[in-house]
């Protein structure tokens, strides 16, 4: 039986929830998890080009702001790393600072020396990394001046 058909319908609701939840309290409720910032990201959807909105865990490192596309340890990539890689000008809001930033998609070098540091702050990856079989993408959300 695959349960990820069943996951996606209820995540995709959760994420609607989330996301009006956040913006009603500005980021004070459901806007952290395990000390790390939910961000929400902005993002053109590559098929239809129409503003996508979701919330995320991100991780700040040092003045730029690092998501992990693990959505979960599924079998396959979440639909907004699609996005980003189409389009890597996104607008994100932490903290309730809304800024544009340019998601770069770390090489498998470049994550593999900064996965010790997502590890630290959320160990769960570490357990997503290894339930699945596809290479987990990590992006560095530089702001753009």
């Amino acid at each position: 039986m695959n349960t990820h058909r069943f996951v996606k319908p209820i995540m995709k609701g959760l994420t609607k929830l989330h996301t009006l939840l956040y913006n009603k309290f500005s980021g004070r409720f459901l806007g952290t998890f395990l000390g790390n910032p939910i961000c929400m990201i902005t993002a053109v959807g590559r098929r239809t080009g129409n503003l996508r909105t979701i919330p995320l865990l991100t991780i700040p490192y040092e003045d730029d702001y690092i998501l992990v596309a693990s959505s979960g340890g599924a079998p396959s990539h979440p639909a907004w790393y699609y996005n980003l890689i189409n389009d890597p000008r996104i607008e994100i809001t932490v903290n309730s600072k809304t800024f544009t930033a340019h998601a770069k998609k770390l090489s498998d070098d470049e994550k593999e020396s900064i996965w010790p540091f997502i590890i630290k702050a959320c160990p769960f990856y570490e357990e997503y990394r290894q339930k699945t079989t596809r290479n987990i993408p990590v992006f560095i959300c530089s702001p753009i001046s």
